[in-house]
């Protein structure tokens, strides 16, 4: 056997790649953090010398994914985005099907050049205001236009993480990377076929479900209260943060009636003898509460929040990256840092309105938020949430958006044509771009997807590890043995089911920088061409829509659309089959099976 060769490198390489499949499976572990633990694997074992520890750093696939981001950013800024917006609600008029036509076709054109997370990001607001205004479910239109926008990244090389790492993945291999726009007409196809499936069949796979039901309002067992604070209260004279009464059972004070109303308590509002607290909580918890010496309950009958004005309440979607995941809110200080109450926290389906404070924040969650328009505002300058308007969206037009798509032109014309290479190419259309002041440094910085970008830079010397000690080799060999006897189509079809059963559990990036070197040796071990079978990592990735963790845009809508696990695969399975033919079919006619001698 193989792996009996195995020095004891290989075998510490071998145990750190199983432990990151465990974290990348379990979704519970941010990829940036995985990132860390490779990075102080590799060090401790000595399976990677100290001066290649941190090479990844400095590589050309970080610059390219750094400039990209940003470059999509300065698309956002310019008002390129929201003309877009604007013109499709105004072409699209009350039609769900020209309506759904649009977002797609522009989300997958947009998508081959900004992020799709960033598009799909942007246009949320976008199609809530549909939901709202036009009676349109959101549930039939957000998935379409989160696979179409996934599609349109495959039409160029820098439309994705994905495809980034997995050129320069060609590259390291020494094999000519693939030009930006070579993969284009795989692309587009695929764009289109998703397109056309469900504008027909699709039809009857979308759910038709009420969002805003399904994910519940302010009004859901939520109610009001008042507690009159007594004189001899332990409570007069302290601040709010330093009761611990409300925190240990979920109880929001939204409004004190003093000398002078305070509508938005802060953490450091001080409480005295007369206080009027009109108090929020789950109806169960406030029917528990008694009479003590601190307080005496109001005896009327608990009001729901729908029948009283508790002032301005917005929702936000904590994103991938974001700080608050993996924390509670007691542990954020939440309330007391931005002036802003979280009132419930939705979840796979379910409304979280009890112990909140406990609760643990992940990648996803909705979180129904209370505060003064003000604290609301600047909070919705954090990266870590993505708000999302509780009115129609009415994007400002800006005035830059022609000149930020001439550089953009020109940027992607000098790489298209190998005047210079893309990293090169995006640093100066970035330049540009800060020059023109369409963009400042705060925002590109603030575009960075910080955690995919420390977790690509760690697994770049963790490739070369699995490489030199024969871990490669040793998988290779392996598929080598049981498909590899089949012939090249075999071997293509089987790379295909692999990519996309591996994508399921462990996401796009994490399957492309496992996978991809694996098959560049795999076809140089049968003396093909590695091309085809890297295109078709790069396509599988992106194009097996089975499981909300797939793809982060995915996670993104699954709170805005209401969506179910079993949403995506009903509609994800007929597509990845589809994507599967085209795949088989396009790929060995562009990038032939025969290797270049």
């Amino acid at each position: 056997m193989v792996h009996s060769s195995f020095t004891l490198a290989g075998w510490e390489t071998l145990g750190i790649l199983l432990v990151v499949m465990i974290m990348l499976v379990s979704n519970r572990v941010r990829v940036d953090l995985i990132g860390l633990f490779i990075l102080l694997a590799l060090g401790m074992t000595g399976v990677v010398p100290d001066k290649d520890l941190y090479s990844g750093f400095g590589n050309e696939a970080i610059i390219v994914i750094a400039t990209m981001l940003a470059l999509g950013q300065a698309l956002i800024q310019s008002g390129v985005t929201d003309t877009l917006s604007i013109w499709i609600t105004r072409v699209a008029g009350k039609s769900e099907r020209r309506l759904l036509s649009l977002l797609m076709l522009v989300g997958g054109l947009m998508s081959s050049i900004i992020s799709d997370l960033a598009f799909v990001s942007i246009f949320l607001p976008v199609v809530l205001g549909f939901e709202r205004h036009l009676k349109i479910r959101i549930s039939r239109i957000l998935l379409p236009l989160a696979i179409t926008a996934m599609m349109g990244g495959l039409m160029t090389m820098v439309g994705s993480a994905s495809s980034i790492v997995a050129n320069q993945l060609l590259a390291k291999a020494h094999i000519h990377p693939l030009s930006l726009f070579s993969i284009f007409p795989v692309g587009l196809c695929l764009m289109a076929t998703a397109m056309l499936v469900i504008l027909t069949i699709g039809r009857f796979l979308l759910p038709n479900t009420d969002a805003t039901s399904n994910r519940g309002s302010i009004g859901i067992d939520e109610y009001l209260t008042e507690l009159h604070v007594l004189p001899g209260s332990d409570w007069d004279g302290r601040q709010l943060r330093d009761i611990h009464f409300f925190r240990e059972r979920g109880i929001n004070v939204v409004r004190i009636l003093q000398g002078d109303p305070v509508e938005f308590p802060q953490a450091d509002t001080t409480l005295r003898a007369g206080d009027i607290l009109l108090v929020q909580a789950h109806r169960d918890e406030l029917l528990k509460i008694d009479d003590t010496r601190d307080f005496s309950v109001q005896p009327d009958l608990h009001a729901s929040v729908e029948e009283i004005s508790v002032g301005l309440v917005a929702e936000a979607l904590v994103r991938q990256g974001s700080e608050f995941a993996g924390h509670t809110l007691e542990d954020l200080d939440f309330r007391r840092r931005y002036g802003v109450a979280v009132l419930a926290l939705w979840r796979n389906g379910q409304t979280i309105t009890q112990r909140l404070a406990h609760a643990l924040i992940q990648p996803g969650d909705m979180l129904l938020l209370q505060g003064r328009k003000d604290d609301i505002r600047s909070l919705s300058e954090d990266e870590g949430l993505l708000m999302l308007s509780a009115e129609s969206h009415t994007p400002p037009v800006r005035s830059k958006g022609v000149l930020s798509l001439l550089i953009l032109a020109l940027t992607f014309t000098l790489a298209a044509f190998n005047i210079l290479p893309i990293d090169i190419a995006g640093l100066l259309g970035l330049g540009l771009m800060v020059l023109s002041r369409i963009v400042s440094f705060q925002q590109v910085y603030r575009s960075m997807e910080w955690h995919i970008l420390v977790f690509v830079a760690a697994m770049i010397p963790f490739g070369q590890a699995m490489a030199q000690t024969g871990i490669l080799s040793f998988l290779s060999d392996e598929i080598v043995r049981t498909v590899g006897r089949f012939g090249p189509y075999a071997l293509l079809a089987a790379c295909f089911a692999i990519t996309a059963l591996l994508t399921q559990v462990m996401s796009n990036t994490p399957t492309t920088l496992l996978l991809t070197p694996v098959m560049v040796t795999t076809a140089e071990s049968l003396h093909y061409s590695p091309l085809p079978f890297v295109v078709t990592v790069i396509v599988a990735v992106t194009a097996s829509p089975i499981t909300y963790i797939s793809h982060k845009v995915f996670l993104v809508i699954m709170g805005p659309g209401g969506y179910r696990y079993q949403d995506y695969a009903r509609l994800g399975v007929p597509l990845t089959i589809c994507f599967f033919v085209i795949t088989m079919l396009l790929v060995p006619v562009i990038w032939p099976f025969a290797a270049v001698t």
